[in-house]
């Protein structure tokens, strides 16, 4: 495991998805609206203008200039995107604005990735689908904006994750229900273009209401919820190629419904809960450097099941 751990900083030090972005939003989580922008360099908070309403469960990419936040509610299921121009920089003068894309139904808890010009959907809940889905939806955004189904899963999924790795999406744990003993250790791999799946080694436990990041050839798998519906702070490393998982050193706080994003060889989490109540402001960052947890400072007001950015 360690010479393992060890060709994992080597091979990523240099290799990061975040480049020399060193903004992160934060957006919405369970009965909060405000948003908030983390400078990395200069370690400092500040706030955005606020969602136009709250957004629990909803999913957040980076495109053309714009931060824009699909579905997910707190009072009712939408269907709709909203989005923020940051160009040149994000401030309080930016706006948020209807987007013209619409999903293809009124979602929460699903998780969804920018694929070249669409997003691609996987699984959440629906009130007027028929409760937790299982169909993968390819949505355009740009014009017309086509919406279709492109295949399902095995099983429905919600408070689950995805990463991309060129035209393999895997899709991570989550629940199948709406209890929690009805998480998921499996993982799924699903390949676009020849729209086929392929079951994955699992995860070492069932987890849902977790956050994941890609590091290299790797899934970082961060806290979520046990079988109990009990916070964890356990960090799992899954390697896409061998299947191959391994524990990094443990969060300082137990996190379910946490936000995560990398910023150069750091991997920085944010809000979640924990057994306390109320939801956490905490910020902390892991190092693969130092291969070490740090604090950071805190965000303005507690988060869970928010959304998160690098810009």
């Amino acid at each position: 495991m360690a010479s393992y751990i060890k060709d994992i900083k080597k091979e990523n030090t240099t290799n990061t998805t975040s480049g020399d972005k060193e903004n992160i939003i934060v957006a919405g989580g369970c009965g909060v609206e405000s948003v908030e922008i983390f400078n990395w360099r200069q370690r400092t908070w500040s706030p955005l203008q606020s969602l136009p309403e709250v957004h629990l469960g909803a999913t957040s990419f980076v495109y053309n200039n714009h931060v824009t936040i699909a579905s997910g509610c707190f009072y009712h299921d939408i269907d709709d995107m909203i989005r923020m121009n940051i160009n040149p920089n994000p401030d309080l003068s930016m706006h948020w604005s209807r987007c013209p894309v619409k999903l293809p139904t009124k979602l929460i808890s699903h998780s969804s990735v920018l694929y070249n010009d669409h997003l691609i959907i996987t699984g959440g809940h629906s009130r007027n689908s028929g409760g937790v889905l299982e169909c993968i939806y390819e949505v355009e955004v740009v014009p017309p904006y086509t919406v279709k189904t492109l295949s399902r899963m095995p099983e429905p999924r919600r408070l689950h994750s995805t990463q991309l790795f060129d035209d393999n999406l895997f899709i991570v744990g989550g629940i199948t229900t709406h209890e929690y003993q009805d998480n998921l250790s499996s993982v799924l791999l699903y390949d676009i273009k020849k729209n086929r799946f392929k079951q994955m080694t699992p995860l070492p436990y069932e987890v849902s209401e977790m956050a994941t990041v890609r590091w290299g050839d790797n899934i970082v798998v961060l806290g979520g919820a046990d079988k109990r519906g009990k916070g964890l702070d356990t960090v799992i490393i899954y390697n896409v190629k061998t299947g191959q998982s391994d524990m990094l050193p443990s969060m300082r706080c137990k996190r379910q419904g946490c936000a995560a994003v990398v910023i150069g060889n750091n991997i920085v989490v944010m809000g979640g809960k924990s057994k306390r109540l109320p939801d956490l402001n905490s910020v902390e960052a892991f190092n693969f450097e130092s291969y070490t947890w740090q604090e950071l400072p805190e965000m303005s007001e507690g988060r869970y099941l928010h959304t998160a950015v690098v810009v």
